[in-house]
């Protein structure tokens, strides 16, 4: 039964073949964004614009906007995101702790952030990661959760693949490990993320009645 639907012809099958390859590049076009916040001597202008905001603050690249929220325990009442020098992190308000950075000194501080529109988080870029586990946790809201640490980075480095999707104002946390050592922190560099072009649906509809119709067409000059 299958055997029907296979063309014959090396020059129909090849066809068939390039068509495929096409049809399964599709969902993979879309617009690569990457909001940097710390580019490791200083603060960027994205970081600069969530400097010292004690609520949920927002900044917008490409059409695509991008929410943050400093949390300590889960509590945005004296949490700051703060940012300098040394890194992009929490700041525990009128408390002493590593304020360039998301620490566990005074509470489990986190940054929770969203986009929106949906996606997909292709990477993400911290600092001062150095232990080989109980450092860094990145959680999607009511999806998975991926451990960052030295043992889990990119050629042993900060940055992290995560390739994981997220549907527009899903909460994502970034926070220390709740087995982390006291006084363990890590600060956030750059948050890498894929947006899907709103014609790639059709596009994609488009190729598939195209490789339809040549299938069909192929089939049946080869059964003459």
């Amino acid at each position: 039964m299958l055997s029907t639907f296979i063309p014959n012809t090396i020059a129909a099958k090849i066809t068939l073949l390039c068509l495929l390859k096409i049809l399964l590049t599709i969902p993979l076009l879309g617009q690569s964004i990457q909001f940097s916040l710390h580019d490791g001597s200083k603060l960027t202008d994205a970081g600069s614009a969530f400097d010292n905001e004690n609520s949920i603050a927002s900044f917008t690249k490409d059409g695509i906007t991008l929410y943050l929220e400093a949390l300590i325990d889960n509590d945005s009442a004296n949490a700051i995101l703060n940012g300098g020098a040394e890194g992009f992190g929490v700041n525990s308000n009128g408390l002493s702790d590593y304020t360039q950075r998301i620490d566990n000194t005074n509470g489990t501080e986190s940054i929770v952030f969203s986009f929106s529109t949906d996606g997909i988080l292709d990477a993400i870029d911290l600092r001062y990661i150095e232990e080989s586990a109980n450092e860094a946790i990145l959680s999607f809201e009511g999806g998975k959760q991926f451990s960052l640490n030295a043992d889990s980075a990119l050629s042993g480095k900060d940055d992290f693949s995560i390739n994981e999707a997220f549907t527009a104002g899903q909460k994502i946390s970034l926070y220390i490990s709740p087995e982390a050592s006291q006084n363990e922190n890590f600060s956030l560099e750059s948050i890498s993320v894929q947006i899907p072009e709103n014609d790639t649906a059709i596009l994609s509809m488009f190729v598939f009645f195209l490789l339809f119709v040549l299938f069909d067409k192929m089939r049946i000059k080869d059964n003459r």
